[in-house]
């Protein structure tokens, strides 16, 4: 009798074990399939931000949550880097100019910092005190005109990177000289591309991109596995067409142009890449000059130093280790670094371009 009990008691808990068993099964089952769910729908958004379309589109289940972050530090960050707000760190520093120094946060301080390296760098073809050429000419904003020579002459007085003077042991930044502004947008985009893709990988995320007007910032693969594929765009065709394709995971690329931001005035076109030497906008061997980097600012700051260097003296620099580059004469050669090679691949279509890189001549 009390084997037949042990029995049943068995029989009842086996059963109860396997009820548990399947219900937890099917528990896990849903778990994984919102989790994969989660993990392959993305999450998008599209902000105006910094003067120009943020979007996004990230993949993961904490998606929601970096993309709304994301948004919020980069409305910070123009908050305290645009000279064309009336409160930012950079408008109090420009306002300053020539009186004293102004204590900034460290994110503004290493920007400025970082900024005036890059000019000397590139021997002043990046100036990142601009400023005073870029108000007067005014090509990005609402009433763009060529100034006369003598009001170019004089704002070209001002420019001078060598004239920001930092105070490390107090955050300060001063412009020797009154009259003298600060213009950050030749790395900003590309410091927020380095901002996106920080906060992307410190919450986990594995799969997505932003484009911060003509900069990408790409996170890790698609989640199939297959790789994201961007179009360079076409200097001499509208923005839908492309001369090649590239993918960058992990990393972030600039573009600089003269077809992006330009005025005509009495039948002449007058780009928005001024030329610190001149105070006009530079006459390029190029058209179109894209650097690749896992370093946003460096890839935007590189993208306008190219830009303004002679054809020989950029072609010499873009097989170095520390980025990639894709060029464009004005005669419609491309050319592109030897490490692209199998990854940038050209539109054959475009029968008006000659595509160059080592050991291939044209098509």
């Amino acid at each position: 009798m009390g084997d037949k009990n042990l029995q049943k008691t068995k029989k009842i808990v086996l059963t109860v074990v396997g009820i548990l068993l399947l219900v937890a099964a099917f528990a896990v089952g849903i778990w994984c399939s919102n989790e994969q769910k989660a993990n392959s729908t993305p999450v998008t958004s599209m902000q105006f931000i910094m003067d120009t379309f943020i979007e996004q589109k990230m993949y993961g289940r904490s998606a929601q949550k970096v993309v709304d972050e994301i948004n919020s530090s980069l409305k910070d960050f123009e908050q305290r880097m645009s000279m064309h707000l009336d409160e930012s760190e950079v408008t109090m520093i420009n306002l300053n100019a020539g009186k004293k120094f102004v204590s900034v946060s460290q994110e503004t301080f290493d920007c400025i910092k970082l900024a005036k390296e890059y000019s000397e760098k590139s021997n002043g073809r990046f100036d990142v005190t601009i400023a005073p050429l870029t108000k007067l000419w005014d090509i990005t904003g609402l009433d763009p005109r060529v100034p006369p020579k003598e009001e170019i002459d004089k704002a070209l007085e001002l420019v001078d990177y060598q004239d920001i003077l930092l105070d490390e042991k107090n955050r300060g930044v001063m412009l020797a000289k009154k009259g003298q502004a600060i213009d950050l947008g030749g790395i900003a985009k590309g410091m927020a591309a380095e901002i996106v893709i920080n906060i992307a990988r410190e919450k986990g995320i594995e799969s997505g991109y932003v484009s911060l007007g003509g900069n990408l910032a790409v996170i890790g693969q698609k989640p199939d596995g297959s790789e994201y594929v961007f179009g360079v765009r076409d200097p001499r065709g509208d923005a839908s067409e492309y001369i090649g394709t590239v993918h960058l995971p992990g990393k972030t690329m600039a573009t600089t142009g003269d077809y992006e931001r330009y005025f005509v005035e009495d039948g002449v076109t007058y780009h928005h890449i001024l030329d610190p030497a001149t105070g006009y906008p530079c006459k390029s061997d190029f058209i179109s000059v894209t650097i690749i980097s896992e370093h946003g600012a460096l890839a935007d700051y590189l993208s306008t130093a190219l830009f303004m260097m002679e054809k020989e003296d950029a072609l010499s620099m873009i097989n170095s280790e520390e980025f990639e580059a894709i060029l464009v004469d004005q005669e419609k050669n491309v050319y592109w670094s030897n490490s692209l090679e199998g990854n940038f691949r050209p539109n054959e279509t475009k029968t008006e371009y000659q595509f160059h890189s080592a050991g291939r001549e044209g098509k």
